[in-house]
């Protein structure tokens, strides 16, 4: 039971929004149109050749893959929550070296 959409799907569906066929991405990606085809046409890609996909469609595939993955980080919290305390801690921080500073 599949949770996620395949990458290629995720490309061929932003292919679509953009109004490119396969001819137009094998261009700007300077491939051969049947391998563009055949890359197309598989479930999973290399990451570099994703890179390049992302830059030429100007969309993060990697982002979108990763938002389907729903793991939580090693402690538990999600990625969010630890941005926060991340940013509160080092507000913390610079007010305490601030005071240190002032102190002398």
């Amino acid at each position: 039971m599949k949770k996620y959409a395949p990458v290629n799907e995720l490309i061929l569906f932003e292919m679509k929004k953009q109004g490119l066929n396969t001819i137009d991405l094998a261009q700007r990606l300077h491939l051969s149109n049947s391998s563009t085809y055949y890359l197309l046409s598989r479930s999973s890609i290399q990451i570099d050749r994703l890179w390049e996909i992302c830059e030429v469609l100007q969309i993060n595939f990697f982002q979108i893959l990763s938002n389907q993955l729903q793991i939580e980080n090693s402690d538990g919290r999600p990625v969010d929550e630890e941005k926060e305390a991340l940013k509160a801690e080092n507000k913390t921080l610079k007010e305490v070296i601030k005071l240190l500073g002032s102190g002398s």
